[in-house]
């Protein structure tokens, strides 16, 4: 199907009749608007680590699936180690685990266990050790998605748990106004979004354990299939590829779907009327 071949994927059998009442499609930034692994700008801070703060930092993102840990992961060599059994991951936050010697090892978000100046902090006992910066790219088409989202009069909203500069420059690429992005969300206030948004019907897309409390407040949901495996079990629908180009034409051959099938039924009521009408006159057996 045409469906198949933009690489999208449907789960839920009503995703049809869901589709054709969405009139507001919300999207997670890193991860679904972006390309799945942002690239590490400040290389020079991850060489300046000493020996057993690499060591800490691997493990922190040897078993961590979020974008930025992949990245790191990537840059350190993408050497698998043994996660520690004490490794504790904060939705939203970020990774933290205790040593055998006792330190308490972290890399989140800003402010979560330590501050910097940087997309994530790597920490040692909640002093920051460095603060490494990402680039990211939009996904491909993403533009063009959005403008014809934007003549089908579908509203348009962006909810991130990244720092605000970072979704400020996204939303801008994208034409977003001051009111249709928010950013540094923790996932219950992503749902909360899309809790408020319910009269316009909302499609959430995302990919993050972030976005899982969100995908619930939804009508229907969609995520990119990545290595995380995070959300595709709760999906409406998921999809492959890095193209957003198909949000709008989904949207579009569910309201044509819509049509036909009220078309359809209001043919076949027609029909049997005027069926019931002619019986009834002697026009017909």
């Amino acid at each position: 199907s045409w469906m198949e071949r933009l690489g999208v994927f449907v789960r839920a059998p009503d995703l049809w009749q869901k589709l054709a009442r969405v009139r507001s499609v919300v999207f997670d930034k890193t991860g679904t608007l972006t390309m799945e692994n942002p690239q590490l700008v400040n290389t020079d801070a991850l060489n300046a680590l000493k020996t057993d703060e690499r060591d800490a930092l691997r493990r922190l993102v040897s078993g961590n699936l979020h974008p930025v840990s992949r990245s790191l992961f990537e840059a350190l060599g993408a050497t698998p180690v043994e996660v520690p059994r004490s490794l504790e991951e904060v939705a939203g936050q970020g990774v933290k685990f205790t040593a055998d010697d006792g330190v308490v090892w972290s890399l989140g978000r800003p402010g979560w266990v330590a501050q910097g100046d940087g997309d994530v902090v790597f920490a040692g006992d909640g002093q920051i050790i460095a603060a490494f910066r990402f680039r990211e790219a939009l996904r491909p088409e993403t533009l063009t998605a959005f403008d014809s989202l934007r003549s089908r009069r579908f509203a348009i909203h962006l909810l991130s748990g990244d720092r605000e500069q970072k979704v400020a420059q996204t939303a801008l690429k994208l034409g977003l106004a001051v009111d249709e992005w928010h950013a540094e969300l923790t996932p219950a206030q992503k749902a909360e979004h899309v809790a408020a948004l319910s009269s316009q019907k909302t499609l959430y897309i995302g990919d993050g354990a972030n976005d899982s409390l969100a995908f619930e407040k939804a009508l229907c949901a969609g995520s990119p299939v990545t290595g995380r495996n995070f959300l595709e079990h709760k999906a409406d629908f998921y999809f492959l590829g890095n193209s957003l180009r198909f949000v709008p034409r989904l949207l579009e051959v569910a309201r044509l779907r819509q049509r036909a099938v009220r078309r359809v039924f209001g043919f076949a009521l027609s029909y049997n009327i005027a069926t019931v009408i002619l019986s009834l006159t002697g026009g017909m057996s």
